[in-house]
């Protein structure tokens, strides 16, 4: 190799930057276009799905947590339980069955239609809804950890004998507890959203992101399983640099 091998890992670090990934050897089609064609679909239902995580597996888990024994702490602890035990394949495999043989459903996705047609829409949030509960288990069972670790600390002691109610305690809470809980549930979050997406779309035929990675790294592709595994990472500094960033600014311990 001209230049050495210190030359060709320049050379190649540059490309991968500059969005220069060559073709894929199993697509046959160029891995920066696949890339870019697939990841849309995902994430048409990915972030609505993230979002449901975070709002029902944090928020609402922390208010729940103030009162453990109440229905709504039991119901969330029963969806976390599901969300962790039960293995994506198998509700996929239990969803697909249902949609074909009771709602008449051929594919989820038709691509004829596009993105942004209603039906395509409407119909990608089921595979959605298995990302969601994934996800909802992880952060169930974190933020309820630390939710009823910092219920025992003399603040929120202090904050229920001045009559303060279960929102005020979990408000305050959650502002405490939210820096370590975000530290376990990002790490943590990142592979069981990968591994879902990737057996959801496989399961259900969805054409996104999760497909490509998994025919990328079955075919020993080797553009776009290179691809993959530089965005897993750059979403997991990201993450957890994200998360030490806004502990810095809301945090009043640290930094100080």
């Amino acid at each position: 190799i001209d230049g050495g091998p210190l030359s060709a890992y320049v050379d190649w670090l540059g490309a991968l930057v500059t969005f220069q990934w060559g073709a894929s050897t199993y697509f046959d089609a160029p891995v920066r276009r696949l890339y870019a064609q697939r990841l849309p679909i995902t994430a048409v239902y990915v972030l609505p799905a993230a979002v449901i995580a975070v709002a029902v597996g944090t928020l609402l888990s922390t208010y729940a947590a103030t009162n453990r024994d109440g229905r709504l702490s039991r119901l969330l602890a029963a969806t976390g339980v599901v969300g962790l035990a039960v293995p994506a394949f198998l509700l996929a495999a239990v969803v697909f069955s249902y949609m074909t043989r009771t709602l008449g459903w051929v594919r989820i996705y038709d691509p004829e239609l596009g993105l942004w047609h209603t039906q395509n829409l409407l119909r990608l949030q089921v595979p959605g809804a298995i990302v969601a509960l994934a996800l909802v288990g992880v952060q169930v069972r974190h933020v309820r950890s630390e939710t009823v670790e910092h219920l025992q600390l003399p603040f929120v002691k202090t904050a229920r004998a001045k009559g303060a109610g279960r929102r005020r305690i979990a408000t305050h809470v959650f502002r405490n507890a939210w820096p370590s809980a975000a530290s376990l549930v990002v790490g943590e979050s990142l592979g069981v959203l990968l591994l879902t997406t990737v057996v959801v779309e496989s399961q259900l035929n969805v054409p996104g992101v999760g497909i490509v990675v998994f025919s990328g790294f079955a075919s020993g592709d080797p553009m776009v399983s290179t691809v993959a595994l530089v965005g897993v990472v750059v979403a997991g500094v990201t993450g957890t640099l994200t998360v030490s960033l806004l502990r810095g600014v809301f945090d009043p311990r640290v930094g100080r």
